[in-house]
């Protein structure tokens, strides 16, 4: 049941925009607004700028953790039905649901089946030995030699001397979900959310969910069985409930979520990888067999959520400012994100072209929005929960909003072209021959539609002769971006580290 003044939204709207083909947008509360003076970010602020994501073009916000947990990130959950009170209350979490469903915006959150904190009650009751919940968590009192995600050991003494399983970390103990009770206490736990009107889960560290007996911890055939019924679970209760995985593996494992577990949407980790090494190698030739390699191996119900940077890497910007912030590497990155197959996840401050902070590590890539020019961004006018690093000319969504050749604008025209053009968001795509290595080329359809995305991966101008490409007039093509006509495909000048989009006649 919802919480107490509590409404369902599941059945009470329309959304406009079907998940796969909108823009979604990645979240850390902590660090995206601060509306109560405390210098750490919440659910008010969140809302407060819901009209600048749907300024944006943004369809779909992916929140990271916001219940009880011990830890600034959050993936460590003390309370699975609660909301941490940083970041406010369940009144403000609907508020914020509801305010963003009227702007067709849908909203999943991080759902985290693994583990659970330390401090968690179930675990701090299997740790003193209540049989009610020993069985909760997973125990040895002669642990095999398991290594956990880091390298170490996965196991960890308890308080009674036996050891538990943590694979990330002693204070993430991972749950048992080969326990039948287990598995309905997570199925109820996402039924209460779904109740309340969120539109979805951001599933954590799917491929650890079960281990072999054997120690194998990534992608059991456990794994994809408790996949495949708690995708259908989610089907079952709110149809129209997004799940996507946080599918940090290999593309056979990634597509055996898809066609033996049902799972509706995996993130597109080999493509990603694929898109920075083009990036930085100056050459389309391996990211453009990945793509040719993923039409043909994924299952045609598949939806792929593409991203460039999340909350786990190192931001694209910090990737591409050696020696110096490289503007054009970095449109090019926001304009394969944008055009490629898939379902593009925008991280916050991204679109601006934010970088890691100071200090390195995870807490580096998940600092204060940069809202505005000066040292408090925006964001809080306060000092904030952590250090922000120096202010940086330019490097605002104000300043940026100001200047039509930013790289804000530069998102919010490809997210518009999205929008308009079906075939950059659904249909068939296939891999051409551009006759150039740095050049990455397909052909996009949908609804009659057909486009023609160009992409020169060098830093030097590119002749295209499309002439000799079967099946592709290219002669009178209309490029979506510019509004410029092709005049003849035998000399076609791909600019720079440039993108086009043809539509062809």
């Amino acid at each position: 049941m919802a919480g107490a003044g509590v409404v369902s939204a599941q059945a009470s709207r329309e959304v406009v925009t079907p998940p796969e083909q909108g823009v979604w947008y990645e979240i850390f509360v902590r660090s995206f607004q601060d509306s109560d003076g405390d210098g750490i970010g919440d659910l008010d602020g969140v809302t407060s700028r819901l009209p600048y994501l749907a300024e944006l073009g943004v369809t779909g916000l992916w929140l990271m953790p916001i219940h009880p947990s011990p830890s600034y990130h959050g993936y460590d959950v003390a309370d699975y039905r609660g909301v941490n009170p940083e970041y406010g209350t369940l009144d403000d979490f609907q508020v914020l649901l509801d305010e963003a469903h009227a702007l067709n915006i849908r909203v999943i959150i991080d759902f985290i089946p693994n583990h659970s904190a330390a401090t968690h009650p179930w675990f701090m009751a299997a740790a003193a030995g209540d049989p009610a919940y020993r069985d909760y968590y997973v125990w040895s009192d002669d642990p095999p030699d398991w290594r956990g995600t880091r390298g170490g050991s996965a196991w960890h003494v308890g308080p009674d001397g036996s050891s538990y399983l943590g694979l990330f970390s002693g204070g993430m103990p991972d749950l048992n979900l080969r326990n039948p009770a287990v598995r309905r206490e997570i199925e109820e736990v996402a039924r209460y959310w779904l109740d309340i009107g969120v539109d979805g889960f951001r599933i954590d560290a799917i491929q650890h969910i079960v281990e072999s007996e054997n120690g194998a911890i990534s992608n059991t055939p456990e794994t994809y069985q408790w996949v495949g019924e708690f995708q259908s679970f989610v089907r079952r209760i709110a149809p129209d409930a997004l799940l996507v995985g946080e599918t940090w593996t290999e593309m056979p494992a990634i597509v055996r979520y898809h066609e033996e577990a049902g799972l509706a949407m995996s993130f597109d980790y080999p493509l990603w990888r694929e898109v920075l090494s083009a990036l930085q190698s100056r050459s389309a030739a391996d990211l453009a067999f990945t793509v040719a390699q993923e039409e043909s191996l994924y299952p045609a119900t598949a939806w792929r959520g593409t991203f460039i940077g999340n909350h786990d890497q190192t931001r694209v910007a910090t990737l591409f400012s050696l020696p110096r912030r490289d503007e054009r590497r970095l449109k090019l990155a926001a304009s394969l994100l944008l055009t490629l197959p898939g379902t593009p996840f925008i991280y916050y401050g991204e679109e601006i072209g934010m970088a890691d902070g100071p200090g390195g590590g995870d807490l580096a890539k998940r600092l204060p929005m940069r809202w505005d020019a000066g040292d408090d961004f925006g964001f809080s006018d306060v000092p904030t929960w952590a250090e922000p690093g120096a202010a940086v000319a330019g490097l605002s969504v104000a300043e940026q909003r100001e200047d039509p050749d930013s790289l804000w604008w530069h998102y919010r025209r490809l997210i518009s072209a999205r929008r308009i053009h079906p075939a950059l968001s659904s249909g068939s795509t296939t891999v051409i021959d551009a006759g150039d290595r740095a050049v990455l080329a397909m052909l996009r359809q949908a609804d009659g539609e057909r486009l023609l995305v160009l992409a020169n991966l060098a830093a030097r101008e590119a002749a295209i002769d499309l002439s000799a490409v079967d099946g592709v007039d290219a002669d009178g093509a209309v490029d979506i971006l510019s509004g410029a006509t092709v005049g003849a495909a035998s000399d076609l000048a791909l600019p720079a580290l440039g993108l086009m989009v043809l539509r062809l006649p």
